[in-house]
Parts: structure tokens; C-alpha cells; sequence
């Protein structure tokens, strides 16, 4: 399943799958900027990597340039789609200040799973969780 690139205004999406020591991730890949005119497309993508039945779905946000408060609510609905199908979520932030600091002003980088990388993402070692 290999979906996109979705193309706004101002954000670009892909939805991909990748195998990982026997596991299968969907790996959601978001660029550009997450607002109220974007949040949509992002929307969109989280669903579909969420009906794959995946294990684990990442979501890089290592190339978004602005999260919005409504980036924000859909990675908290990501959490909840998450969690009602048993799928673990994990986000790729690597060092990103555009995506650090709107998680951590609004405490939702505590309840999010947040990583330096996409290597530490698919592994789930948490030898370098970003914060």
C-alpha cells in the first residue's frame, strides 16, 4: 500500500509500508505545514495507515515546517485510533524545534511516543527517545 503524494498548499503526505525484524510497519510521512487548510489530507493518511492492520504505524514529522493546534488534535486522535485498534504509535521528531515545542508547550509529548529517528521508530528501542 504506497499512497500519495498527496499534495495541498502547503503539506505533502506519504503512506508506505516497511518491514522491520519480521514486523510490518506503516510508515506515514508528513512535510510542509500542518494547519486548518492541511490537517485533512493528514487526517486522511492516519486513517488509511490505521485500516492497514498494521502492528505499528509511524508518523514522521522530521520535514513539517509549522504544527498547528490542528496537527495537534489529529496526533491526539491518531493516539485514540491507536489505541482502539491495539496498534502502537510512535513519532518520528528527530531534533525538529517546529514540532518539539508546540508538543512539549502542550504537554501532549508526554502522552505521545516520540523519537529521535525513524530507526529507533520501527525497532521501538528506546535508546534514544527524543525529548
Amino acid at each position: 500500500m504506497t499512497t500519495g503524494p498527496w499534495c495541498g498548499p502547503q503539506v505533502q503526505v506519504t503512506v508506505g509500508r516497511h518491514g522491520h525484524g519480521g514486523r510490518e510497519a506503516v510508515i506515514v510521512r508528513v512535510a510542509g505545514e500542518i494547519d486548518d487548510e492541511t490537517s485533512g489530507q493528514v487526517r486522511a493518511a492516519y486513517a488509511e495507515a490505521f485500516a492497514a492492520g498494521r502492528p505499528t504505524v509511524v508518523v514522521d514529522l522530521t520535514g513539517v515546517t509549522l504544527l498547528a493546534s490542528f496537527g495537534i488534535a489529529d496526533l491526539l486522535l491518531a493516539r485514540r485510533s491507536a489505541t482502539s485498534t491495539g496498534t502502537e504509535l510512535r513519532l518520528v521528531v528527530g531534533e525538529n524545534p517546529r514540532v518539539l515545542r508546540p508538543l512539549h508547550l502542550t504537554g501532549v509529548a508526554d502522552v505521545l511516543g516520540l523519537c529521535r529517528d525513524l530507526d529507533e521508530a520501527l525497532t521501538g528501542e528506546p535508546g534514544s527517545r527524543a525529548g
